[in-house]
């Protein structure tokens, strides 16, 4: 079974931000934008690799 691109990427946001709602539910607001900050370095760090592997 092959996964399309748009519903693997709806999933990917999916769990972005239920793990964020979770950790802020149970661990307080700290924890919600931690993982936010968290989740928004792995982001530009995804982006940033994927750029330099189109210019190759």
């Amino acid at each position: 079974m092959v996964i399309q691109r748009s519903t693997f990427e709806f999933l990917l946001i999916t769990l972005v931000f239920g793990s964020i709602m979770a950790a802020t539910l149970w661990l307080g607001h700290g924890a919600g934008v931690l993982f936010l900050i968290g989740w928004g370095i792995a982001g530009a760090i995804y982006l940033k690799r994927k750029g330099k592997r189109d210019q190759d």
